[in-house]
């Protein structure tokens, strides 16, 4: 099994960025299952996707019951949409992110930057996928990156990481300020989605919060990932802005592996 995705801060759509062919250097990546995500068990699959049931406003439970998290529901609105990194490389935006090595669709018309080494998967930044969207440009590039997950990825991690941002740009404004992640990790015995489960498996919870220099509020957004060996997102949940709640009970946005589907409807 060789094929992995790679997770985004905020991903709620496909990316439909052209794919390239699939790195043939990546080899071969068979999870073995100890708990314990290093980073050659999360290769960056250049150009692979993999299908996801994808849907928004669902009740979840992100917690476990007796070790195991509960994500198979169906609806029938849900859509199953492919979703896999892609190559920074002449994106309107790749002078910007000297560092970068890929890009992940983030949603709402943004892409995020990451690269990745032996020490953690980072954040380089974040921009619009098309250079003068209608909503406005944005262009946000950390002074340092942020470790969004630490190898290796293991039960009882927990840590924070802030960055700064200045000369941005952000939906066509002007905007100073910092972005901080909090981030736990937490070992399950098994993840159950629609006809597959996983097991064990890693939940991920990252708490965002922005916090301009001056003039707006701080807003927060938190998502719950659930990690596993060698695939690595297998689902996500996407709380609604300024979510108290670290556990949830409402996503905005559900996303969860679709074992043997097509992009489109749900059958």
């Amino acid at each position: 099994m060789r094929t992995a995705l790679l997770i985004a801060l905020a991903a709620c759509e496909v990316n439909t960025t052209p794919q390239p062919a699939v790195d043939a250097s990546l080899g071969a990546c068979v999870p073995n299952r100890d708990g314990v995500i290093t980073a050659a068990e999360l290769p960056i699959a250049l150009g692979a996707t993999l299908p996801f049931y994808a849907g928004s406003n669902r009740s979840v439970v992100l917690t476990a019951q007796n070790g195991i998290y509960d994500l198979s529901m169906q609806s029938q609105s849900d859509t199953v949409v492919q979703v896999g990194p892609v190559a920074l490389t002449t994106q309107w935006y790749a002078a910007s992110f000297p560092m970068g090595q890929f890009v992940v669709d983030a949603g709402s018309g943004l892409d995020g930057i990451y690269h990745q080494d032996e020490t953690a998967l980072w954040l380089d930044g974040t921009a619009s996928h098309d250079e003068m969207p209608a909503a406005g440009k944005t262009l946000v590039q950390y002074t340092a990156p942020i470790a969004l997950l630490r190898f290796p990825l293991q039960d009882g991690e927990s840590y924070s990481a802030t960055a700064t941002f200045s000369n941005t740009t952000v939906d066509g404004l002007p905007l100073q300020g910092t972005d901080t992640v909090d981030v736990d990790v937490t070992l399950g015995q098994r993840l159950d989605v629609p006809y597959v489960q996983f097991s064990p498996i890693l939940r991920v919870r990252t708490n965002v919060t922005r916090t301009p220099s001056t003039g707006s509020p701080i807003v927060n957004k938190r998502t719950t990932l659930f990690m596993f060996e060698c695939f690595g997102e297998v689902a996500r949940a996407e709380s609604n802005p300024d979510e108290p709640n670290a556990d949830f009970t409402t996503a905005a946005y559900l996303r969860r592996y679709a074992l043997g589907q097509q992009a489109g409807a749900m059958q």
